[in-house]
C-alpha cells in the first residue's frame, strides 16, 4: 500500500491557484451566523475548539486504498459543502463569510480532496496528541481534514480521524459523517464506481445550508418577543454555582484524553439499573460527577469559598435539528445546530455512607427534570437565538482586545494571540441584576463541561459496513487553557467515558482523584 504525505498545518489558501483561474465556476458564499462567528473568531490564533472524531476498526487493506479514501472524501465534501469551503476574514471582526466554490470537474474535486486528507501509520495515542498539543492543523482555508492511519500495532487495524472546525458543525454532523464515509468505504467497489457518485453529487450543484439562526423562527417582535427577553434575564439569574477545579496558570496547554469503556454485560447491566430508577445514562453521568466532586469536598481534597452551600454547576449543549425550518431538511446536515443549557445540583452529600446511593439516584432524577425543561421549554426558540446573539457580541469584544494585543505587541502573526481569559460554559450569558452591598449577586461558576450523545449504535449502521468491523471511538477538541470536557456515550453496545482536559492547567492530583471517583462510580452507583 502506498501513503501519502504525512500531515502538515494549513497556512496558506492551498488551491488559490484554482480558484484564481478559473473565477468562472459556480461560487457560493454567506455571512458566518452568530453561533459560527463565536467558535470562528476564538479559533484564529490556535484553533480553539477544532473538533475530532476517532474511529477504531478493522478492515481488509484493499477497501483502504488512497484512490478509494480520496475519492470518498470527494464525495462528502461534495455533499456537505461546508466541508470544503474557506472563511474569509476582513479587517472587521464582527463579521466573516463562508465561500465554497463547485469543482469543475470530477478529477478536480477527487484532487482537492485528495490535498485535504492524509493516509499515514501511527498509533492513535499519536494522532490524537499531534492534533490536539501540536501545530493546528485546520485554517479559515482548510476547515476540514479527513486522516485514515494504519496501525502500527495491530494487522488489520486502522484509524480514522475526522477534524472538522467546530464553527462549520457539531458532534451530531462529525457522527453522520464518519457513518456515510463507513458505508462507502465498507461497500466495496472499483474506483471508476465511486468516480461516478462523485459526478453525481457534483451535477447538484449542492449550496451552502443556512446558519441555525435563519433556520429557526426568527425571534417574535412586540409583547411576544419582550416576554422572551424577560424569560432570559430571570434564567440567568437562577444559575448559579460555586464549585470549580483548582487551576495551575502559566503552564503550556497539554490536552490529554483518558477514556473507558466497560463491557456489553455491564453496559446491559448499568442500562437496566438507569431504566429501573426512571432516569438514562445521560441524566446518571451527570450525578456520578456531582457525587464525585462533593466527595471530593467532603474529604477536603478541594476547598470552596463557601464549601458545599454553592451548588455545582455543569453545563452541556442541546441538538437544535428539530426545530429547524423545512428548507433546512433538503440542506447539508453538516453545520452547527447546537443551543446550551446547564445543569445544577447541591454540592453536599450525606454523612451516612448507605444514604449516598439514595442520593446519587434522586440527583440523577433532578438532572433528567432540568433537562427535560430545558428542552420542552416554550421560549426554547428565544434562548437560543438571544444566546447566540450574545455569544456573538463576548466573541467579537474579546477578539478585538486579541487583535489589538496582536498590534502592539508587533508579532507579525496573521492572527491574533491566544485569549488570555478564564474558561467560561458556553451557557446562557448572565444578565446581572443591579446589585447591593446586602444582597451581592450569586457566582454562575461552571465546574465542568459534559457532552452526553447517547446511544451512538443509532446512528452508526454497522451491519451494513461489511467486512469493516467498528471497535473504538473517541471525540473532542483542541481546548483552550484550562479546559475541561466529559463526553459520555455508548458505542458497539459498551459504555464510553472520554475525558479531556488541560492536564497543565489544573492541579492534577485533584483531577485524578476525581476521575477516579468517576469511573469507579460506575460500578459503586449503577453498576450494582
Amino acid at each position: 500500500m502506498t501513503f501519502t504525505r504525512p500531515l502538515s498545518p494549513s497556512s496558506s489558501p492551498i488551491h488559490a491557484s484554482v480558484l484564481d483561474c478559473q473565477s468562472d465556476r459556480p461560487r457560493f458564499s454567506r455571512d458566518l451566523g452568530c453561533n459560527e462567528l463565536s467558535y470562528f473568531l476564538p479559533s484564529r490564533a490556535d484553533g480553539v475548539n477544532d473538533m475530532y472524531l476517532h474511529l477504531g476498526f478493522q478492515a481488509p487493506p484493499e477497501l483502504i486504498s488512497p484512490q478509494r479514501v480520496h475519492a470518498i472524501w470527494a464525495i462528502q465534501r461534495l455533499r456537505h459543502p461546508l466541508l470544503a469551503s474557506r472563511v474569509v476574514n476582513p479587517c472587521n471582526v464582527s463579521c466573516a463569510r463562508f465561500e465554497y466554490d463547485v469543482p469543475a470537474t470530477v478529477d478536480e474535486a477527487i484532487q482537492l480532496a485528495a490535498e485535504e486528507s492524509s493516509l499515514t501509520s501511527s498509533s492513535k495515542e499519536d494522532l490524537l496528541s499531534n492534533y490536539l498539543n501540536g501545530p493546528r492543523l485546520l485554517s479559515a482555508w482548510r476547515t476540514s481534514f479527513l486522516i485514515i492511519s494504519r496501525d502500527p500495532e495491530r494487522k488489520d487495524g486502522w484509524h480514522l480521524v475526522l477534524c472538522a472546525m467546530h464553527c462549520i458543525g457539531d458532534g451530531m454532523a462529525l457522527h453522520t459523517c464518519a457513518n456515510e464515509i463507513m458505508l462507502l468505504l465498507g461497500a466495496g467497489g472499483d474506483i471508476d464506481e465511486l468516480q461516478r457518485v462523485v459526478g453525481l453529487e457534483l451535477d447538484k450543484q449542492n449550496g451552502l445550508p443556512q446558519s441555525m439562526e435563519a433556520a429557526l423562527p426568527a425571534l417574535p417582535s412586540g409583547l411576544r418577543r419582550a416576554i422572551g427577553m424577560v424569560d432570559d434575564q430571570l434564567l440567568s439569574t437562577k444559575q448559579i454555582g460555586g464549585q470549580s477545579f483548582p487551576k495551575v496558570k502559566g503552564a503550556t496547554r497539554k490536552t490529554v484524553v483518558p477514556t473507558v469503556s466497560f463491557d456489553k454485560e455491564r453496559t446491559k447491566k448499568i442500562l437496566a439499573c438507569c431504566k429501573a430508577n426512571g432516569v438514562s445514562v445521560s441524566s446518571a453521568v451527570f450525578a456520578l460527577c456531582n457525587i464525585a466532586w462533593a466527595k471530593l469536598l467532603a474529604r477536603g481534597v478541594v476547598t470552596a469559598e463557601m464549601g458545599a452551600k454553592l451548588p455545582t454547576l455543569m453545563y452541556s449543549a442541546l441538538n437544535t435539528r428539530p426545530w429547524l425550518d423545512q428548507i433546512s431538511a433538503n440542506e447539508s446536515f453538516f453545520r452547527l445546530n447546537i443551543g446550551y443549557f446547564n445543569i445544577i445540583l447541591p454540592s453536599f452529600i450525606p454523612s451516612e455512607s448507605a444514604s449516598i446511593h439514595r442520593t446519587f439516584w434522586h440527583r440523577a432524577r433532578l438532572a433528567k427534570a432540568q433537562s427535560a425543561a430545558a428542552v420542552k421549554s416554550q421560549f426554547i426558540i428565544s434562548r437560543t437565538q438571544l444566546t447566540a446573539s450574545k455569544r456573538k457580541e463576548q466573541a467579537i469584544k474579546w477578539a478585538k482586545i486579541d487583535d489589538g494585543e496582536a498590534a502592539r505587541t508587533r508579532t507579525g502573526l496573521l492572527t491574533p494571540a491566544t485569549t488570555p481569559i478564564k474558561e467560561q460554559p458556553p451557557a446562557l450569558p448572565n444578565v446581572e441584576p443591579r446589585a447591593s452591598r446586602s444582597n451581592p449577586t450569586p457566582p454562575s461558576t461552571a465546574l465542568m463541561g459534559l457532552s452526553l450523545l447517547g446511544n451512538l449504535d443509532g446512528m452508526y449502521t454497522h451491519a451494513a459496513y461489511g467486512p469493516i468491523k467498528l471497535d473504538a471511538l473517541t471525540t473532542g477538541s483542541r481546548q483552550r487553557a484550562g479546559a475541561m470536557l466529559l463526553f459520555s456515550y455508548t458505542f458497539v453496545g459498551k459504555l464510553w467515558l472520554c475525558f479531556g482536559y488541560d492536564e497543565n492547567g489544573f492541579d492534577r492530583a485533584v483531577v485524578e482523584e476525581f476521575w477516579k471517583e468517576v469511573v469507579g462510580g460506575v460500578d459503586e452507583m449503577i453498576g450494582t
